[in-house]
Formats: C-alpha cells, sequence, structure tokens
C-alpha cells in the first residue's frame, strides 16, 4: 500500500508537477501552465487550512477527522487536472477513460492511506474534497479546453523524466512528512486563541 500511497506523497506529486510545468511551457502552453500552478497552490493552502483547523483541539469527534490527508488533496489535485489538461479536444471516449483513470488513481491514494491506518476514510474523503475543487479550478482558470499536441518525439524525450518520478515514488515517498510540525503549529494556534476547551 505504500507505493498506492506514495502517489498523492509531495515527493512524487511535487517533481511531477515541476516537470508538467516545464513541459506546458516548452509546448507554449502558458495558460495551461499557469493555472495548474494556481490550482496546486491552493490545493496545499487549502489542505494545510485544513490540517490547521482540524489538528489545533486535536479529533472532531462528530466528523472522525483530526488531520485531512495531504495526500489525498494533492493525489486528486494533480491526477485530475492532468487528465483536464490531456483530455482537451479528444473524442468523447478518451476523455471519460482519462477522467476515470484519474478518479482510480486518485481513489488509490485514498485507499492506500486508509489501509496503511495514516488516515480514517472521513479524512481521505475530506482531502478528495479539497483536491477535486483544486482540479475545478484549473478547469475554470484554463478555460476553454485545448488539445495539446504531442509528438512521438516529445514522449521519448520526456521518458527520462519518467524514469525518475518512478525511481523517485520507489525511493522517496513516506520518508519525511510535515504532520508533526503541523499538529504542533495547530496546537500551538489553538491554545493562543483560546479555540480549545
Amino acid at each position: 500500500m505504500d507505493w498506492l500511497s506514495g502517489l498523492g506523497d509531495v515527493a512524487v506529486v511535487a517533481p511531477a508537477s515541476a516537470a508538467l510545468v516545464v513541459g506546458l511551457l516548452l509546448l507554449g502552453a502558458r495558460r495551461d501552465a499557469g493555472s495548474f500552478v494556481l490550482a496546486m497552490f491552493a490545493c496545499a493552502v487549502l489542505a494545510l487550512s485544513a490540517k490547521l483547523a482540524f489538528a489545533a483541539c486535536g479529533v472532531a469527534p462528530r466528523f472522525d477527522i483530526e488531520s485531512p490527508s495531504g495526500h489525498a488533496a494533492l493525489g486528486a489535485a494533480f491526477y485530475g487536472s492532468l487528465a483536464a489538461l490531456l483530455a482537451g479536444g479528444r473524442p468523447l471516449g478518451m476523455r471519460l477513460a482519462l477522467y476515470a483513470a484519474a478518479a482510480c488513481a486518485a481513489v488509490a491514494v485514498a485507499y492506500g492511506r486508509v489501509e496503511l491506518r495514516a488516515h480514517s476514510v472521513a479524512e481521505v474523503v475530506c482531502g478528495l474534497l479539497i483536491g477535486a475543487a483544486a482540479a475545478a479550478l484549473f478547469v475554470v482558470l484554463r478555460g476553454p479546453p485545448r488539445r495539446l499536441l504531442l509528438t512521438p518525439q516529445m514522449l521519448v524525450r520526456t521518458s527520462p523524466v519518467a524514469v525518475l518520478l518512478a525511481l523517485d515514488l520507489a525511493l522517496f515517498t513516506d520518508r519525511w512528512t510535515a504532520e508533526p510540525l503541523i499538529d504542533r503549529f495547530a496546537w500551538a494556534i489553538g491554545v493562543a486563541l483560546k479555540l480549545c476547551p
């Protein structure tokens, strides 16, 4: 389950996002690149804000949420935005297949987090909703979908990046986590602002 969870790890999503933005800029798709950066930034800010809000006083018993899943949020935002980007101008069947693949990837990340007992079902659902909102923001900011012109030569040139991302997934996911730092910071805010009973 580590590798499923790792598909949404910042150690995978951040370099994959950077590679995507560089690729989009090289293709001359500036609006797509900018929209993607803004959507991923919004996802990170929303996920961190949700973590801080829920962690300020511990578990919210009514919702079974202590810390919404950042992995699920990043996974849903990245794979959802990627699907929307690749689906532009494609036939309906191809678009549906891309959206289904993105949904499967996001759900796989969420499932991996629950199986590892890193998060509850409610926490991954919260993360998925944050990520879906970020992907929707990408679609809105991007404007009318345009088909990206990907040539076989471009795919061959980018294959080393795919190999590096696979190595990154295998070697570096879940090696570093900000959760303890976020929890301490949130608790300090909760105490300082007298938010906690």
